[in-house]
């Protein structure tokens, strides 16, 4: 149910007495409807509202100022609805299987406490030569704050907070930009404007890559041969692609273990979240990397894709007609390297 009050004191003490603040809440078990009304609605709406009557101030047309009109700022208020909770199951449901509790109710709470310094940044952003530093600073305190009331929330044994912090980064970013693109209204994630939504991950390089990467690699397009034969040639440049791929993938997976050990008995604070970004670029970077070495290397994507199926057929079919049986000699040839360099194909 609605309580300005209470809202207000969850804001205020969000801010001044953050962990104090979390331990309360969190010892409520409200569900997500009450910390939907008390505070995720009232904090996403007072951003909106009080950005835009900013940039009017200011003469300007911030991001969220009127000047996108009336319809854009609502569709950006509903995106914004969508995406906190979206994030918040999925941090909700990794944590499940990272051994930790699998509740949207405490995840909602959990991204929309740590999300308040993120949207007094949208507020301050519109505010001309300062604003975006402001901003900017405020989404990183928001994003040591996730990391932080995470275990108290969801319950994440210490020895996985990392690798669920990150995996649950690189997934609410990947979801986001699908669903951006299938509602046709762009991505729901900024890559340019790092303090859009709490959790994501326009700040980061590797995230802002991965999409980049993957547009091209989308903008492929390969028709097969009618003989339905993979080529020597194609073969080979399929296993050095692979080759590569499996180097990259090996440091990134190497990175990713350090942190996690690093980690393991230290609580960062607002200047170690550069690194833990680090870790959600390898991870986004482990996931890509296939596909970067086939677009960087001036490949095409979708042929790779091609050959990939043909030879996972042929290792099914083994000698259904005269391609199968072709393509089926050509896994049979590279069969250990193959199956060394991924994990079946």
């Amino acid at each position: 149910m609605l309580d300005f009050q209470k809202t207000i004191e969850l804001i205020k003490n969000g801010l001044l007495e953050p962990r104090a603040t979390w331990q309360s809440y969190a010892a409520e078990n409200r569900g997500w409807q009450d910390t939907a009304l008390l505070l995720t609605l009232p904090l996403i709406i007072a951003s909106f509202v009080l950005a835009a009557v900013l940039s009017l101030i200011f003469g300007g047309y911030g991001r969220l100022g009127m000047g996108m009109g009336v319809g854009g700022w609502l569709v950006s208020l509903v995106m914004a609805l969508v995406a906190i909770a979206v994030v918040s199951f999925i941090f909700s449901f990794l944590a499940g299987l990272f051994k930790g509790r699998h509740d949207f109710d405490k995840g909602l709470a959990a991204l929309s406490l740590a999300a308040i310094p993120a949207y007094l940044g949208n507020i301050i952003a519109v505010v001309p030569y300062i604003g975006w530093i402001v901003s900017l600073a405020l989404a990183i305190v928001s994003f040591v704050f996730l990391y932080k009331n995470i275990p108290l929330f969801l319950e994440v044994p210490d020895d996985k907070r990392v690798l669920h912090y990150i995996a649950s980064l690189v997934a609410s970013f990947i979801v986001m930009l699908i669903l951006g693109s299938i509602l046709g209204a762009g991505s729901m994630i900024s890559t340019e404007n790092p303090t859009s939504m709490p959790g994501q991950t326009g700040m980061l390089g590797g995230a802002e890559r991965y999409a980049r990467v993957m547009e091209e690699a989308n903008q492929h397009q390969y028709e097969p041969p009618a003989d339905g034969k993979i080529t020597d040639a194609q073969m080979n440049r399929y296993l050095e692609m692979k080759r590569k791929t499996a180097e990259i993938r090996g440091e990134q997976t190497a990175h990713l273990a350090e942190l996690q050990a690093k980690y393991e008995d230290k609580e960062p604070g607002i200047a170690d979240i550069g690194e833990l970004s680090g870790g959600l670029g390898s991870m986004l970077g482990t996931i890509s990397a296939e596909m970067e070495v086939v677009v960087t290397g001036e490949g095409n994507w979708a042929e790779h894709q091609w050959i990939t199926e043909q030879l996972r057929v042929a290792r099914v079919q083994k000698d259904l007609d005269e391609a199968v049986a072709h393509n089926y000699a050509l896994y049979q040839a590279h069969e250990d390297e193959l199956k060394k360099l991924s994990a079946g194909i």
